[in-house]
């Protein structure tokens, strides 16, 4: 009884722990796809500039099935091209279409950038 007890306070704790971060957007993984740019995830918007636009642009080009015509260059400036392919990733996984890319769109991101498949 002694061991049953144990194992489900045990489960409880690692099903506590895995709950309390399931609603938080995770940078990608060192060693992951994009994460030679960077790790962090900050708030990006048009005019953003720097290495998380270019993690930001390489999850994109990931995330987007490249027959769309959303194929982005990696040169860290989120301008007009970057806007469009977040406009496009944002409708396809039923984001709201703002634009910016905050912890929501990260998520999304992360997840799809390391999928089988592409969102759109």
């Amino acid at each position: 009884m002694r061991k049953l007890v144990t194992g489900l306070a045990v489960a409880g704790l690692l099903f506590a722990g895995s709950v309390a971060t399931a609603g938080t957007a995770n940078a990608a993984q060192p060693g992951a796809t994009c994460s030679e740019y960077t790790t962090s995830e900050p708030l990006l918007r048009s005019n953003s500039s720097g290495a998380a636009v270019q993690a930001l642009q390489c999850e994109l080009n990931l995330s987007i099935n490249p027959n769309q015509g959303y194929r982005l260059d990696k040169d860290g400036v989120f301008g007009q091209a970057t806007l469009s392919a977040v406009y496009k990733f944002q409708s396809c996984v039923g984001l709201a279409v703002d634009g910016e890319v905050g912890p929501q769109t990260w998520a999304k991101l992360d997840y799809w950038s390391n999928a089988s498949g592409w969102a759109c």
